[in-house]
C-alpha cells in the first residue's frame, strides 16, 4: 500500500464518521423531541368538562398546549437541519481542502456557514421584524 492509498482511506473514513456523527446526533435529538413534546403532535380526544364556559377555557388551554409542542417540535426539527448542513458544508469543505480548492472557494463555503449561523443561531433576521422581540 502506497501513501495515496493509505491518505484516501484515511479522507474517507473521516468523511463516513462526520456524517455518522451528524446522523446519530439527528436521531437523538429527535428521540430527545419526542421526550419533550410527550409523543406525535395528535389532538386528544375531546373528553373535556360539559359546562359551556369550563368547556371554553379547557379547549383554550388544550390548544395552547399543542401549539407550544407544535413550536418546540419544529424548533428541533430546525436544529437537526442546520446540524446536518452545517456538517456536510464541513465534509465539503475537508474535501475542498484537500484536492487543493481555490482561496475563493473555501472562503464562499466559510460564508455560507457564515450566513447559516447568523440566521439561525443569532437570529439576524429578527432584527428586521416589526413589532419582534427577541
Amino acid at each position: 500500500m502506497d501513501s495515496t492509498t493509505i491518505f484516501i482511506a484515511v479522507v474517507v473514513f473521516i468523511v463516513i464518521n462526520i456524517i455518522g456523527i451528524a446522523v446519530t446526533l439527528a436521531v437523538v435529538l429527535y428521540q430527545l423531541n419526542l421526550l419533550i413534546s410527550g409523543g406525535a403532535l395528535v389532538v386528544p380526544p375531546d373528553t373535556g368538562p360539559v359546562d359551556a364556559m369550563e368547556r371554553i377555557a379547557w379547549k383554550k388551554q388544550r390548544d395552547e398546549k399543542l401549539a407550544s409542542k407544535a413550536r418546540l417540535s419544529s424548533a428541533y426539527r430546525t436544529g437537526v437541519m442546520v446540524l446536518l448542513w452545517l456538517s456536510l458544508l464541513t465534509a465539503v469543505e475537508f474535501v475542498a481542502n484537500m484536492i487543493g480548492a481555490s482561496t475563493v472557494a473555501m472562503f464562499l463555503i466559510a460564508f455560507i456557514k457564515a450566513a447559516i449561523i447568523l440566521q439561525f443561531f443569532m437570529h439576524v433576521s429578527s432584527l428586521w421584524i416589526q413589532g419582534e422581540s427577541h
